[in-house]
């Protein structure tokens, strides 16, 4: 008679080995779920419906105390006063607005980039003129745009373009507007998909390369600084900065630009390399715009294809860094943090992700947490499982996996309530070199996992 206790699962999805060889910490599956500071699993909040908005209304920005929303024909007006539509017409015809791709503020006023249906792109500052639309020529209308050392910077092909200091309307200005030669100094792709801010450096991100460039309010005190290469991304809305680092979607999964602490040099981190397999499909299956954020009041970048979200738990002083897969009812197209609140916006429904609901606008969800295929530190020998003890909040439905080359080999489930030790052994039973943990949450309240206990029977060699 022997047992293990496993009470870390810290470092979330990774499907880099194979299912019988990886760490007991690292999960195949972390569905609905996230790593806690306590290292423990815990269910992601549910959402909570805060308002159906008047349609016509696309994107969200928090700014100012409210959640904006952006239309281009007509007039709207929200009846919920947490949200303010701002009109940003096409200045060449009528065009309803489709998706928001940029939105910050400059010098009290929002600066955005609107995609209109049919394809058109405009920028639009909000400044109480009589035009909303930026009518400079040089400014390139882009979506890949970035604010930094009071100029608003956009990629244009094999350049970046950026603004006279403090006016985002004048991009033609002598001797303050103008533009960064960043194709010049390619050495793959020469044009720029994305913008993102690194140490108040600005990064300029083609498919393949990424360059460093020292930007100042001066046009002749910027230089191009240092430069990345094998690393870049062809989706604009996914860069974002992290703790200290700027991460972003690569063509191969998600990427991280970093300094090497010993040397000082910058290079790509692979931070997603733990669940490419997963994403890599996602963006082949398409039909979505990836769209990124970093969410400061749980530490989480997190990104969006349709209604499926990855999910980067951090925590450095914890010593987290693990990856988790949401599922959200509707497609996510928007967010906004609004004091520490995360608003997640689905068409024309916009909710909140409430710590304090564990349902989605009161429909369960289902949370799956699955470990690898263990040996139980026998390896080579049968084993027979007899009982196991879980420590956890909530309730659940437990089973084992015992043949790692049948997905399907599980132990019927069995339903379990709260803390199990000191009230008897759960009662589960099979066969096997090695065993993975199949934990299953669907019910609309609270799911956490702490530690789980096997007793098993060792009964040889093969």
């Amino acid at each position: 008679m022997a047992d293990i206790t496993f009470n870390r699962f810290d470092l979330g999805i990774d499907l880099r080995k194979g299912a019988s060889v990886s760490d007991a910490n690292r999960l195949l599956e972390m569905k609905n779920a996230y790593v806690t500071t306590g290292l423990a699993t815990e269910k992601r909040p549910g959402l909570t419906l805060v308002a159906t908005l008047e349609p016509g209304t696309k994107g969200l920005f928090a700014a100012f105390g409210k959640l904006h929303t952006f239309y281009g024909q007509g007039t709207v007006t929200h009846a919920n006063a947490l949200f303010q539509a701002n009109r940003v017409p096409y200045s060449s015809g009528s065009y309803p607005v489709e998706d928001v791709s940029f939105a910050d503020v400059f010098n009290g006023f929002i600066y955005a980039a609107i995609r209109y249906q049919g394809g058109f792109q405009e920028h639009h500052y909000l400044d109480g003129s009589a035009s909303t639309h930026i009518a400079d020529l040089a400014c390139p209308d882009t979506a890949g745009v970035v604010k930094l050392a009071s100029k608003v910077f956009a990629v244009n092909g094999d350049t970046v373009r950026y603004c006279k200091t403090g006016n985002p309307r004048d991009w033609s200005a002598s001797n303050d507007a103008g533009f960064l030669p960043t194709g010049l100094n390619s050495r793959g792709d020469r044009g720029a998909n994305a913008l993102g801010v690194y140490q108040n450096n600005l990064i300029v991100l083609s498919k393949d390369g990424a360059q460093v460039w020292k930007v100042d309010p001066d046009p002749a005190a910027m230089a191009l600084q240092d430069i990345v290469e094998n690393v870049g991304t062809s989706y604009p809305r996914t860069v974002a900065n992290v703790s200290g680092d700027l991460y972003f979607l690569s063509d191969y999964g998600f990427r991280s630009i970093t300094t090497l602490q010993l040397t000082n040099n910058l290079a790509d981190v692979d931070v997603g390399s733990p669940i490419d397999s997963l994403v890599r499909a996602r963006v082949k299956a398409g039909g979505f715009t990836p769209k990124a954020f970093y969410f400061y009041g749980t530490g989480q970048y997190v990104c969006a294809m349709g209604n499926e979200l990855f999910v980067y738990s951090i925590s450095r002083t914890a010593k987290i860094a693990a990856w988790s897969h949401y599922f959200l009812p509707a497609t996510a197209d928007a967010f906004a943090e609004l004091g520490q609140t995360l608003y997640i916006r689905c068409g024309d429904a916009v909710y909140k992700l409430d710590p304090d609901v564990h349902a989605d606008q009161g429909q369960p969800f289902e949370v799956v947490i699955q470990l690898p295929y263990m040996d139980l530190k026998k390896p080579g020998r049968n084993k027979r499982i007899y009982g196991a003890d879980l420590v956890m909040e909530g309730r659940c439905e437990f089973s084992v996996g015992f043949d790692v080359r049948d997905p399907t080999a599980f132990t019927d489930p069995v339903r379990v309530k709260g803390n199990t030790r000191g009230g008897g052994l759960i009662p589960v039973e099979c066969c096997g070199t090695e065993f993975s943990l199949k934990f299953r949450n669907l019910d609309s309240k609270p799911f956490r996992l702490d530690a789980v206990t096997l007793y098993f029977d060792d009964l040889g060699p093969t």
